[in-house]
């Protein structure tokens, strides 16, 4: 697919677009002739450079907090000053690691904020957009394989991907009769950021993570990337509220909380 430019006619937004595994997303949606529009809580101009450094063509940047309503407001109002995006990569999350009785509330509601209600707020205005623009849209939402196995250390995190599963089917089931989709993608664990770091320099967090993941690796965000780009192009079009799980195996044979 990656040679084919079959994504050149769509437009889509893409959040959390600057992150270990948003970086790879817009770079691929890009190449496949997109035109993207990323979006990240950086500010305008750092948010810029960011995207500059990355030299991809026809992709644009937009700062915004999803998780402030009057952001998200702007944000609609920004994207409806020019073609309003037919596609809506819902990437942006956050997570606190820590057994549930040693979290505190504001880290709780953090992760709930910016994994579901946030993902809940934003796609109900561009729903609207649709509904009233004719527009059969397309939204990947991005889960993990946790949203169906229970793991340790990050329940209010699984919640919320537990939760993201059920928006997501909600909207597909819905929304089918306006053309609009929706579907999920949701990885295992990723080189990128903190388990990256771990798998590299912990040699204990690297053979636990290995027992974990049937194939013996961390995911590649390429391989998450060219996922979501499947769900976008032509060939994904008669699946909605599907659940697109690529994690390794990981999810086969959930380990005892003592093997973690």
């Amino acid at each position: 697919m990656r040679n084919v430019k079959v994504l050149s006619c769509k437009r889509i937004a893409v959040t959390g677009a600057l992150g270990g595994i948003g970086k790879k997303v817009i770079s691929e949606l890009s190449a496949l002739g997109a035109q993207v529009v990323a979006i990240d809580l950086l500010d305008q101009a750092s948010g810029e450079k960011q995207l500059s450094e990355l030299h991809l063509e026809n992709v644009q940047y937009i700062s915004a907090d999803l998780t402030a309503e009057e952001e998200i407001k702007s944000l609609i109002d920004n994207l409806n000053e020019q073609d309003f995006p037919d596609a809506l990569v819902a990437l942006a999350g956050v997570v606190v690691s820590g057994n549930l009785i040693e979290q505190n509330v504001s880290d709780i509601k953090k992760v709930i904020d910016v994994n579901l209600t946030s993902q809940i707020i934003l796609s109900q205005n561009f729903l609207k957009q649709w509904s009233a623009k004719n527009i059969a849209g397309n939204i990947v939402f991005v889960s993990s394989w946790v949203d169906h196995v229970p793991w340790p250390g990050i329940t209010p995190y699984t919640t919320s991907k537990a939760g993201l599963v059920a928006l997501c089917r909600g909207i597909a089931r819905e929304y089918a009769t306006k053309g609009i989709r929706s579907n999920l993608v949701s990885p295992g664990i990723v080189d990128v950021g903190m388990a990256a770091k771990q798998w590299r320099e912990e040699d204990d967090y690297r053979a636990r993570a290995k027992r974990a993941i049937p194939l013996g690796r961390l995911q590649q965000p390429e391989e998450v990337a060219g996922a979501i780009s499947f769900l976008l192009s032509p060939a994904a079009e008669y699946m909605t509220g599907s659940n697109l799980l690529i994690d390794g195996g990981a999810s086969l044979y959930p380990m005892d909380p003592e093997e973690i």
